[in-house]
């Protein structure tokens, strides 16, 4: 592993970091792959690694005695184990692997802090990324007290499919229930609805986006707030269609070069 292929392996933070500081990552970082429901960290746990995603999608729980819910979405924009470099060692979320796969780069707690604290270029775009993921977690919140069932569905499968980098979204019913806090019936027929009005097409286990301005649109102010942001504060642009897998391609964000 060199400095080229963390730049290149697709994590978009990865992508903005100068060269020296890639160089100081390199020594420290082993790249994996996991698959899905496999925990990346335990909540109330010491975080013992960062990861850094680069195909894939993590996302981040709240679990207690009512059930799991999800609080936020990464993929390869971030990464899992903020509070390392908060100068924290735990926080009380599980995080898991969603998607099928995922993959990415891993560096062990202790040297990351000790990377963050010694390269400011790694230290702004790491914490920049937290305020990212504060965000979403912010508008998360603000969608789930104000969106009825299907503008937050809308607002969920946008976020995934940015992560994801398809239109193609191999998900199931009951997962999609858990992801928006409802009980399976209610994602269904809100698909049906979807579907109906050609915005998506469903079958089990896969849902395809087939017009993503009209699906952002239904979503409202749900969806762009944190996607915004991210391009503000990374320094990210719209992609085109060449670059992602799937032909109709949206907002999606990848970075620029680093200033």
């Amino acid at each position: 592993m060199d400095a080229t292929s963390l730049q290149q392996g697709g994590n978009d933070l990865l992508a903005i970091l100068p060269e020296l500081t890639l160089n100081r990552l390199v020594p420290h970082c082993s790249r994996v792959t996991l698959q899905r429901g496999d925990l990346i960290s335990e909540m109330d746990q010491p975080i013992t690694a960062a990861l850094f995603i680069e195909t894939g999608v993590a996302s981040m729980f709240k679990v207690d005695n009512t059930g799991d819910t999800e609080v936020g979405l990464a993929g390869p924009e971030s990464f899992s184990g903020m509070p390392i470099v908060l100068e924290d060692e735990s926080w009380p979320y599980r995080v898991m692997v969603q998607s099928e796969e995922l993959t990415g780069v891993q560096i062990a707690a202790a040297a990351l802090r000790q990377l963050v604290a010694d390269d400011i270029s790694l230290r702004r775009v790491l914490l920049r990324a937290v305020q990212v993921r504060m965000i979403q977690i912010s508008e998360g919140v603000i969608s789930n007290v104000r969106q009825p069932l299907i503008q937050r569905l809308a607002r969920w499968l946008l976020m995934y499919r940015d992560r994801m980098r398809s239109d193609r979204l191999p998900v199931t019913h009951e997962y999609m229930a858990t992801m928006v806090g409802v009980q399976r019936t209610g994602v269904t027929a809100a698909l049906h609805e979807l579907e109906g009005d050609g915005l998506i097409s469903s079958r089990r286990g896969l849902v395809t986006i087939l017009s993503f301005p009209a699906l952002a649109a239904l979503a409202a102010g749900g969806y762009g707030v944190p996607e915004r942001q991210q391009a503000r504060l990374l320094n990210a642009r719209p992609v085109s269609s060449a670059s992602v897998r799937d032909d109709r391609v949206g907002e999606a964000m990848v970075p620029q070069v680093a200033r």
